[in-house]
């Protein structure tokens, strides 16, 4: 009898139970379709970091698209040592958020929190503008989780604005096409998402810890009419800027589905 590979996907919003502005459902049963292509994976589901613990101890592969939850100190040291060990995990979209607490500026502008939880994942999310239509750089091709990518390519998604927080980070994909809002220097005191060129700022990376890796993927925003909360998009997405009820963005793009395909063969060995 084969020995099955143990993949953990943890895929929610923030209170427990809602959508945070994203369509869940949908993602959750997107990454479940594409591990289900692989008849050696089981997958375990959860809707935050409760309990990681229990969830993480024979795994080989953590995937988490989330919005809102992150992991507690108790939680990123479970996740650090488990990657020590040789544990792989896939970050996706709002995985580099977390709790966000008011400036008390006018424009009601909230700042997000840094946490251990961002220093285990290598990245912190500070702010994205609207959704847009953004030329993507592959950085490093020769990365398994670039294998098949065009050198550049078009995605429309949420542009974030993620700080890389340490130097051994290889960058795998990034934009130059982000109209950084004047409140993030003011909140932040600079904009620390810029990468060496001081044009770039990386869309996706990988970071080697101990005997595993984490890898950080920002595309990947969709919504549905119940779910949106976008305000606006930008003009690239729409002349009116009115957002449309239905996004999915990068989910229908076969570049999307490679990064995804190739993501979970990194972590899974396959």
């Amino acid at each position: 009898m084969s020995t099955a590979t143990r993949v953990h996907l943890v895929a929610g919003g923030f209170p427990p139970g809602q959508h945070a502005g994203h369509d869940m459902d949908f993602a959750r049963l997107r990454i479940l379709e594409a591990l289900q292509k692989d008849p050696q994976v089981h997958t375990t589901v959860t809707g935050d970091f409760t309990d990681c613990d229990k969830w993480l101890g024979d795994c080989q592969l953590l995937i988490t698209y989330v919005a809102g939850p992150f992991a507690d100190d108790h939680q990123a040291s479970v996740i650090r040592e488990w990657l020590n060990g040789g544990g792989r995990w896939l970050a996706l979209h709002g995985s580099s958020g977390g709790k966000a607490v008011r400036t008390g500026r006018d424009d009601g502008a909230r700042k997000w929190v840094k946490t251990e939880h961002h220093e285990v994942l290598g990245g912190f999310f500070l702010t994205h503008p609207p959704i847009r239509e953004m030329n993507v750089t592959v950085e490093n091709a020769t990365h398994p989780l670039t294998k098949g990518l065009p050198n550049t390519f078009k995605v429309q998604d949420e542009p974030y604005l993620v700080e890389v927080m340490h130097d051994d980070t290889q960058v795998l994909l990034s934009t130059k096409d982000i109209d950084v809002p004047r409140a993030v220097a003011e909140i932040y005191g600079d904009d620390h998402s810029l990468l060496e060129d001081g044009e770039s700022h990386a869309l996706g990376f990988v970071r080697e810890i101990g005997k595993g890796s984490v890898a950080y993927i920002a595309l990947g925003h969709t919504h549905s009419p119940t779910t949106n909360m976008q305000v606006s998009v930008h003009e690239s997405v729409s002349k009116d800027r009115v957002p449309p009820l239905d996004f999915r963005g990068v989910w229908e793009t076969d570049v999307y589905n490679q990064i995804l395909s190739n993501a979970i063969g990194w972590g899974t060995g396959g």
